[in-house]
């Protein structure tokens, strides 16, 4: 038999397992071998990330028994944490008391609760069904936020008038983002050690702007290696790469130089706002974040 596949020939889902239950995640390995590839990984931070890149699962799976609030909450920020295209359904097997415990802690949900009981065809069939909900409605979303036909020849249009001018010696001419960001929402890239501040940014502005999230630097640039986006919401103090090392880096990468770069900053003290702003970014915003400020910053950049 060919890994990774049934003996039907299908492709198989990959799950990626984990929790303290030894038991019951054996019994995942033994029991749905024959229905799913599995993976399972540590609770600790640095192996998750690791197992998710690189395993790149189509569901994640829980396996509850007693686990302390730390674990609790590590499996949470973990689960909610993925930028918005790169999520999977979140699976908990677990018994009603366990669940509910989760359930009270700050974030916790699951797309799926399963009875730590549940005989194999039932694990089997919800799985599977979770799966295949959540890739239809992926689907679904992208078709409704396509661009329209009018709004693509208008914008085809714009862009005509653009070059025509740029042909006729005009350098001066500056495309606005919103032309190049018309044949899908606008991405924005929110990179900032604090996973609050992810989540307060995307409850702000996730209605209009698709968000992506980054916790430092370093992961931040690993990102647009293979990503577009068209604004960078950038924390000024970080840990290990700051915010003006990253900026630098962004600015010396042709690939990132004309991506806007706005800061975010708990900096009030007038010096340092000014050694902010000798960084010469398309803004700054003071933290605590407020609403309105930000989406007239986002409007006045991305147009």
């Amino acid at each position: 038999m060919i890994m990774g596949m049934r003996r039907d020939n299908t492709m198989k889902k990959k799950l990626l397992i984990m929790g303290n239950n030894k038991r019951l995640i054996t019994d995942f390995f033994m029991q749905l071998d024959f229905y799913f590839d599995c993976a399972s990984t540590s609770l600790i931070a640095p192996d998750l990330r690791i197992h998710y890149q690189f395993f790149q699962p189509d569901a994640i799976v829980y396996c509850m028994h007693a686990e302390s609030r730390d674990n609790i909450n590590s499996v949470i920020r973990f689960a909610d944490g993925a930028p918005k295209d790169d999520k999977v359904p979140f699976i908990v097997v677990a018994d009603g008391s366990d669940y509910e415990f989760l359930c009270k802690m700050p974030g916790g949900r699951a797309d799926l609760r399963i009875g730590a009981s549940a005989s194999v065809s039932e694990l089997q069939s919800e799985i599977s069904s979770v799966i295949a909900r959540h890739k239809n409605n992926k689907i679904e979303g992208k078709l409704q936020t396509a661009p329209k036909l009018d709004d693509a020849l208008d914008t085809l249009s714009q862009l005509d008038e653009e070059l025509k001018k740029l042909e006729s010696g005009d350098l001066n001419v500056k495309l606005p983002t919103s032309l190049l960001s018309a044949l899908g929402r606008p991405r924005i890239l929110v990179v900032d050690d604090s996973t609050i501040i992810h989540k307060a940014i995307k409850g702000y502005i996730e209605k209009d702007y698709d968000i992506s999230t980054a916790i430092n630097g370093a992961a931040a640039l690993r990102f647009l290696k293979t990503k577009e986006v068209n604004l960078i919401l950038l924390d000024y103090e970080m840990p290990e790469m700051n915010g003006a090392e990253v900026l630098k880096a962004l600015r010396e990468n042709p690939l990132t130089a004309s991506i806007p770069v706005v800061f975010l900053t708990g900096v009030n003290d007038t010096a340092k706002i000014q050694k902010v702003l000798r960084l010469k970014p398309d803004g700054y915003l003071l933290k605590p974040i407020d609403k309105n400020v930000l989406l007239s910053k986002i409007k006045e950049i991305l147009g």
